[in-house]
């Protein structure tokens, strides 16, 4: 039980491919935080799936170490339509090699799963996603493109006819017609459908991802349940020793949020001496004392970055200074 989705996002004309799933993976137990949207040994292209893990999981683990390991397809000058060939070629031929599973149709022991497939073609110059399964009238796996003239986008799991619904719904409270100018209303319904408890099968934090053109993959926390609880990555809370270096989404708007940066900073002597070679740059950016509106997505990073080292620089003075005062004693 699951839902998965990936859609083109298009924003003041510019354009990104956005995958985003639940975590939760099913099969005599319930996992809350299995990983189902991968990163593959190329930048330009992303997986997930829907349905069992028994099988999807070989799959794709093999496709990742096919990809890494051949020097063709882990090429970026190797367009992702020769990888998606590959891909329904390495599925079906990994599927036919299942024996010993005694007098069972072929059908019933396989099972029933699909994964979505999409990325970057420098070929077509856009992007390309695929739903991909095994047709067993065809005895091979085989892909939709869902790239119609006035859409790009797709879901699969369960509750897909609602899920249809509910986007439909989402997109006339935008104003837009259902076309391929999404924005985040994709996200929205799969975080509606992981919330309501209903869809017992649709659950957990949401895994999200995007590839930039030329083909540049880029993964994304959710803030979970809402903007006020934890941050998760890829389904797992983000803690003290799993703490990715990626941006943040409210899951309520979809919106990027930046790390909150102190509002005011002072200058005194004192503090000019703690602050050092960074003084200059501080001051720039806080003007008269207070946080300069507009800053750089770099400055914002590297002012981060002196803020941590600086906080750092005070934690072990603070410590030293502790452990003289006891050795005093």
């Amino acid at each position: 039980m699951t839902l998965c989705v990936a859609w083109l996002r298009e924003i003041n004309k510019e354009q990104e491919l956005i995958f985003a799933t639940d975590s939760c993976l099913s099969g005599g137990e319930r996992w809350h935080s299995g990983v189902k949207l991968f990163e593959l040994p190329r930048k330009d292209c992303l997986i997930c799936f829907a349905g069992e893990t028994n099988r999807t999981y070989p799959l794709i683990l093999n496709l990742i170490t096919s990809i890494k390991f051949d020097e063709h397809l882990s090429n970026s000058h190797t367009d992702i339509t020769e990888v998606l060939d590959y891909l329904t070629r390495l599925f079906t031929s990994l599927c036919h090699s299942i024996t010993d599973y005694g007098t069972q149709e072929f059908r019933n022991v396989l099972g029933d799963f699909q994964f979505l497939f999409g990325g970057w073609s420098w070929k077509a110059n856009q992007f390309k996603l695929w739903k991909l399964e095994y047709n067993h009238e065809a005895g091979a796996f085989v892909h939709d493109e869902t790239n119609g003239d006035d859409m790009l986008y797709c879901f699969i799991g369960d509750e897909l006819e609602k899920s249809q619904e509910l986007l439909v719904d989402q997109i006339s409270k935008s104003g837009k017609t259902l076309s391929r100018r999404f924005d985040m209303e994709p996200f929205k319904v799969l975080i509606e459908m992981i919330r309501n408890t209903c869809y017992s099968g649709i659950d957990g934090a949401v895994q999200l991802a995007k590839i930039h053109p030329p083909g540049a993959t880029e993964f994304l926390g959710v803030y979970w349940p809402s903007v006020g609880g934890k941050k998760t990555f890829l389904g797992k809370d983000v803690s003290t020793e799993n703490n990715p270096a990626v941006k943040f989404v409210d899951p309520d708007t979809g919106e990027i949020l930046e790390d909150a940066l102190p509002e005011t900073l002072s200058f005194s002597r004192v503090d000019k001496e703690l602050y050092g070679d960074h003084t200059d740059f501080l001051v720039k950016c806080y003007p008269e004392g207070r946080l300069k509106a507009g800053l750089s997505k770099r400055d914002r990073s590297l002012l981060k970055a002196i803020i941590g080292q600086i906080a750092y620089s005070q934690f072990i003075e603070c410590q030293q200074q502790t452990a003289d005062e006891e050795q005093v004693e």
